[in-house]
């Protein structure tokens, strides 16, 4: 029996020997050496997986930069509204000031007190 099934093993070895281009013709992504397809397949792994991490980082780094910009924009938006705020403040109590000293400025007395000797 062991030799039979020695012959057999014999027989199909040496058929894949002889016929290995025809095989390779046949079926070019089933290597003869096991080394041969373990190192496809890595390379196919590695070339997934760069595709991916390329493709999460990009991601990532796209969404930093939208958080980066809104965030300045809203500080510039803010900014800009305080100091719009301050420069109409500044405004009102500036015409306050005028009114109040123009209203009490009375040009008569004022030539009086030129002329007042002490």
């Amino acid at each position: 029996m062991l030799i039979k099934l020695g012959i057999i093993a014999a027989i199909l070895i040496l058929g894949g020997m002889i016929f290995s281009t025809e095989i390779t013709t046949l079926f070019p992504s089933t290597s003869a050496l096991l080394s041969d397809s373990l190192k496809n397949d890595i390379n196919a792994l590695n070339t997934k997986i760069t595709n991916s991490a390329e493709a999460g980082l990009d991601t990532s780094i796209d969404k930093t930069i939208q958080s980066v910009s809104d965030s300045v924009y809203d500080e510039i938006t803010e900014t800009g509204d305080n100091i719009k705020v301050e420069i109409i403040e500044s405004s009102k109590s500036s015409k306050e000031i005028l009114v109040n000293e123009v209203s009490g400025f009375d040009p008569f007395s004022f030539i009086k007190n030129i002329f007042k000797i002490n």
